[in-house]
């Protein structure tokens, strides 16, 4: 049963994470600002780092949480799968487009 708790737990950090990157690409794309939209993937990755880092931080200052690097790397993993995911499929979308 612990074994299962402790998945569920890494698998939420990877999911939330995943669902914040694509929030966030689905805002960078939509920006009015020509260099957002440019830089959207770049701008997707440095918000899950930040985010996740300072969300790791906060909780090691919590009595009943510990933060933790690992945990950090698996939300970073889950943002960047994601990103990268938008990207190929965005890319063969425009490729279809093209031919």
């Amino acid at each position: 049963m612990e074994a299962v708790h402790f998945l569920t737990r890494k698998a939420a950090h990877f999911t939330e994470y995943a669902v914040l990157a694509f929030l966030g690409r689905r805002a960078f794309i939509t920006s009015s600002s020509a260099f957002i939209r440019q830089y959207w993937f770049q701008l997707g990755l440095v918000l899950v780092v930040i985010y996740s880092l300072l969300d790791e931080l906060h909780q090691r200052f919590e009595p009943t949480r510990t933060g933790s690097i690992r945990d950090s790397a698996i939300d970073i993993a889950g943002g960047l799968t994601v990103l990268l995911i938008c990207k190929l499929y965005g890319k063969k979308v425009m490729d279809a487009k093209a031919a």
